[in-house]
């Protein structure tokens, strides 16, 4: 059953609306939150009501609470719950209200007096970099972040191509914005939260920070989640209701809008590059890169990770001898960047696969040849920054790739490819910048079979529409040959097992892992209890497709079940047909003290083609074809996959083409769905995707990460097909590219045809 179709377990459910998402669920008593956010990029403020119509109006004097946490970088400006005198981005919130339903809260929020006394932001890079201004003036500087990490042995006698690049903040926009419910309970202290987190194991911990509640006292339930790409591992919003329910001593919800989603909520990254790479003939010798990186008003709770985690890909899969990667990251007056799908990966494909493109244009050798001459050859391979990349080939990948994609066709038409590698699990790189070594990325699982032969698994993660419910009976049910309908999974509470959250392409290489060994654990037991209960040797029990042999003898699986209830008799510790494992990411390491660091447990493959046309009146690019060549290891559920792959390119297109928040004065300029462009199915091509399979030597199964893949390669490929349209080396390129974008690239190719 491994590797073949299986519907969705979730499918009937979730398609007949009855799944059970945040809003679906009501406590006794509830109340709901408004949130009253600033509308300057910065102002000192000063809340003038302390009540509306009766109703409490808090501020951040009403509790004292510890600022947010940073996990990953001691020196981030503190933030609290709510602004403290000054107000540092449009959206920051600054108070609270409360109300019986969202319609009150509402007019409760435009009855609230806020006095601001605007003040000067900091609105760009150059404005953090001249100095004077200072975003959090008793930090007094706005350079919070700066490093250089550098590997290999810098090269002689090369030649270079140097190019700059810039990525705007785009927003994640699931379907169901972030919500959650809050329920402080003053009686015992313990503290009770509905939310559609990605890491409630690691949010547990941070409200425990922040309200100095003991996190034994903390429970986190997650329902169904309607999409999270990184915006859901945004701690505010619980935090904000927390503080509220803390405050009313009732329950509390809150469901952002998609106004607040898109302009208040975590954003993805904000970057100016500037890179050179370095070669001798056809070969690659190195990259010398540095980024501009802006956190925003504060840094965000997994801050500088997503910095951190593009270092190994600015080599990429290619036996690069050299890298130079200095980073430096501000603070302006906008709001906090952080997780977006890909963890900060995407930009780094750009740069590095725009600028292999960008050699072959310059040595007169197409890009399919300068890849393959440049490709790692061998796997397992330890690349110059540590990087492990376990399985796959990547030569046949790319050759794949190019059969299916094909030619061109003429006049404004580009061919565009570009080659990735997925991280999956682990974010052992935390250590280049935490001062201790730690590489907590463990998943744990609790598995019972009753005496009817029904089996229970519980997860700690959860799944946020990614099949994982499916994926766990799938291998559940054919490790033990039962029908998936035997199986039941709970996700997403940490009162269950152990584990640290739905990020980071890490379920099949973790979780997954852990199912099936908890499973295997089960399976041995299972064969110990009825050697006891039967008086028989163990090897003369075997279970295979469903039934167990013992002996001559053959019983179901579930008679078998029933046999060691009722026939069995042991201390109470061994009594039931239960096993747990907790399934640590493999293959971790930590920092060297040459920063060599395994960046992942494994690397999947992804190498994506595509042929787009120019429309020379309009500057509008549409894609003709899109090819997508995936390698993730072992796939339990093929359709699975080929969702998450369709979903990430989907989303990758969206960045590429049309997706973006631009602020001006401070200010955004896109605040919800009428004004940010999502691409729809009008403007998102068929993907033909073709698989390879190279199982990874690291996981119990062969399974590697393919969540993210999709979204990491689409930027890359399209840059690159504009500049194949327009037989050019661009000295810059900013994503997304607009139809204005390429109208000013086909004015300047029509002065110089003239001139």
């Amino acid at each position: 059953m491994i590797g073949k179709p299986m519907r969705r377990v979730e499918d009937p459910r979730l398609l007949t609306g009855r799944g059970r998402f945040i809003d679906d669920i009501s406590l006794p008593g509830e109340l709901f939150l408004g949130v009253v956010r600033s509308p300057y990029p910065r102002a000192r403020f000063k809340v003038h009501t302390t009540n509306v119509d009766g109703a409490q109006v808090i501020t951040q004097n009403d509790l004292r609470t510890n600022p947010l946490p940073c996990f990953f970088f001691n020196e981030a400006p503190k933030e609290y719950p709510l602004a403290v005198n000054e107000a540092r981005y449009v959206g920051e919130p600054v108070a609270l209200v409360v109300g019986r339903d969202r319609y009150e809260v509402e007019d409760l929020k435009e009855r609230v007096d806020v006095e601001y006394e605007p003040l000067t932001a900091v609105e760009s890079f150059q404005d953090a970099l001249s100095g004077g201004n200072f975003v959090h003036s008793d930090l007094g500087k706005n350079l919070v972040y700066e490093d250089v990490f550098e590997y290999g042995k810098f090269p002689t006698s090369y030649r270079t191509v140097e190019k700059s690049f810039r990525v705007n903040r785009i927003s994640p926009m699931p379907m169901e914005t972030n919500g959650v419910i809050a329920d402080y309970s003053p009686g015992d202290g313990s503290l009770t939260v509905y939310a559609n987190t990605q890491v409630p194991q690691i949010f547990r911990t941070a409200l425990s920070i922040v309200f100095q509640i003991p996190r034994s006292r903390i429970r986190i339930i997650v329902p169904d989640s309607g999409g999270g790409f990184g915006g859901k591992i945004f701690l505010k919003p619980l935090v904000l209701a927390t503080l509220a329910s803390i405050l009313t001593e009732r329950p509390v919800k809150y469901v952002e809008t998609r106004t607040e989603h898109v302009t208040s909520a975590v954003q993805g990254p904000d970057r100016e590059y500037r890179a050179r790479i370095m070669f001798r003939d056809s070969e690659i010798l190195g990259m010398d890169v540095d980024l501009l990186e802006n956190f925003g008003a504060y840094m965000h709770t997994y801050q500088p990770l997503p910095v951190l985690r593009q270092i190994y890909h600015l080599a990429g899969a290619y036996d690069l001898k050299y890298l130079r990667f200095r980073v430096r990251g501000v603070l302006t007056n906008m709001p906090p960047t952080g997780p977006y799908r890909g963890l900060g990966i995407p930009p780094a494909v750009l740069v590095l696969e725009n600028m292999v493109s960008s050699v072959s244009r310059v040595i007169g050798i197409d890009q399919w040849e300068v890849r393959k001459r440049n490709f790692i050859r061998s796997l397992p391979f330890t690349s110059i920054s540590g990087a492990i990349y376990d399985s796959g080939d990547y030569e046949k990948s790319l050759e794949t790739l190019r059969n299916a994609l094909g030619d061109k066709g003429p006049g404004l038409e580009g061919l565009g490819v570009a080659f990735a590698l997925e991280p999956g699990s682990s974010l052992a790189f935390q250590t280049l910048v935490v001062g201790k070594p730690r590489t907590p990325y463990y998943e744990g699982v609790y598995i019972k079979m009753d005496s009817g032969g029904d089996v229970t698994v519980q997860i700690s993660t959860n799944s946020m529409g990614t099949g994982h419910e499916t994926s766990v009976v799938q291998v559940v049910s054919h490790e033990l040959g039962i029908s998936p309908e035997k199986v039941r999974v709970i996700m997403g509470d940490t009162a269950g097992p152990p584990g640290t959250g739905f990020y980071g392409s890490r379920f099949s290489v973790v979780t997954i892992s852990a199912v099936y060994k908890a499973t295997l654990k089960l399976k041995e037991k299972m064969r110990r209890l009825l050697s006891q209960a039967l008086n028989v040797e163990m090897d003369k029990i075997e279970m295979r497709d469903g039934a167990v042999r013992i002996g001559q003898k053959s019983v179901t699986l579930e008679e078998a079940a029933n046999i060691i209830y009722n026939r069995y008799h042991s201390p109470i510790d061994d009594i039931g047909l239960e096993a747990t494992e907790v399934f640590n990411s493999p293959n971790v390491n930590v920092a060297d003290e040459k920063r060599r660091v395994n960046f992942s447990s494994t690397y999947g493959v992804n190498a994506h083609g595509a042929i787009l046309k120019i429309d020379p009146e309009t500057g509008f690019v549409k894609i003709k074809k899109y090819v997508i060549v995936s390698d993730s290891g072992t796939i339990i559920n093929p359709v699975i996959v080929d969702g998450q792959l369709m979903g990430g390119t989907a989303m990758g297109i969206g960045a590429a083409l049309y997706e973006i928040i631009k602020y001006v004065s401070g200010t955004p300029l896109q605040s919800n769905l009428g004004d940010y462009w999502m691409p729809t199915a009008m403007e998102v091509p068929k993907m033909e995707i073709r698989h390879l399979v190279s199982p990874s030597p690291f996981t119990p199964l062969g399974t590697k990460g393919v969540a993210e893949g999709g979204a990491t390669v689409p930027y890359a490929v399209i840059a690159n097909a504009l500049e194949d349209a327009l037989g050019v080396n661009l000295e810059r390129i900013e994503v997304p590219i607009t139809p204005e974008f390429v109208q000013g690239l086909l004015r300047e190719r029509l002065k110089v045809s003239v001139g």
